[in-house]
């Protein structure tokens, strides 16, 4: 599979990808939009203080110790995920229940996920973070002034942060599903809200574009769609339900074998022994 993902980024590059354009095109983009450019970074500050919040929860709720990994260890897992979950980013597809100009479909949720696993809310969100600006500043310039970015990263973590906490609770299998439910959940209700009440909107007012354009876009796929509210309930809602739970479903699928990798990189850290930190079945 990564060979395959490497054929095929090799193939971009050689279709005319550009590494200086594209970080010219982060730079334009970041200075025509700066004010909004440091809303993403207070938000992603905001976030990672919640996380902090909860991982200090969730050790006084599992009654174990808090495990203090290698600073350099952790930092080195995380790049690598955030890098997967930048090319997954990349890779996208349409659904045919959503205007395919505004919303696709992508798995980079996923390498956030397992980092929130392994490490806690926190790892996560710093994953969520660091792939969009990866994608951005390396991959694919974007192409929304950041409000695609920003709601991808936004959204992200409403799933990734309530189902790491929950895992981190109780590091279990059962405790992964119920985590990844209520992400699901999350990610559903706050995402499509989050559309309603602001994405759409800014990104319309960023383009010029009245938001009744935007709706139009979704009246052309469900011809009942004659509001803002009809707008995400038809379109955003599905897809954040999609793709909340295809990532849930495929790191469930995937668990033990991720937790015995887990077990093994934790295992390797002196702070505690293995099994204080090894998973509990149920």
């Amino acid at each position: 599979m990564l060979k395959n993902v490497a054929t095929v980024v090799a193939d971009k590059a050689a279709e005319g990808y550009n590494l200086g354009k594209n970080i010219s095109k982060f730079g334009e983009s970041i200075q025509k939009n700066f004010g909004f450019f440091m809303v993403v970074i207070g938000t992603a500050v905001g976030l990672v203080v919640l996380s902090i919040l909860l991982e200090k929860i969730a050790y006084k709720l599992n009654g174990q110790k808090r495990i203090r990994m290698n600073t350099t260890l952790t930092i080195t897992v995380c790049g690598m995920l955030s890098a997967i979950a930048a090319v997954l980013m990349w890779f996208e597809f349409p659904v045919f229940f959503a205007p395919p100009s505004m919303y696709k479909m992508d798995f980079s949720d996923i390498p956030a996920i397992i980092a929130g696993m392994a490490f806690g809310p926190v790892s996560g969100v710093v994953v969520e973070f660091v792939k969009i600006i990866l994608k951005a500043l390396i991959l694919k310039p974007t192409s929304t002034a950041f409000v695609g970015e920003y709601a991808n990263f936004v959204v992200g973590c409403a799933l990734v942060v309530p189902a790491s906490f929950i895992f981190q609770c109780r590091r279990s299998f059962k405790s992964m599903l119920v985590g990844g439910i209520v992400g699901i959940l999350v990610m559903t209700t706050f995402g499509t809200a989050m559309n309603a009440i602001y994405f759409i909107p800014k990104l319309g007012d960023m383009f010029g574009m009245p938001v009744d354009v935007i709706v139009s876009f979704g009246t052309a796929i469900w011809p009942s769609i004659d509001s803002l509210t009809k707008f995400v309930f038809y379109c955003v809602a599905p897809l954040n339900l999609l793709k909340g739970g295809v990532a849930i479903a495929l790191v469930l699928v995937a668990y033990y074998p991720i937790t015995h990798a887990l077990r093994s990189l934790l295992s390797s850290q002196q702070s505690v022994p293995a099994e204080e930190i090894q998973p509990k079945k149920a």
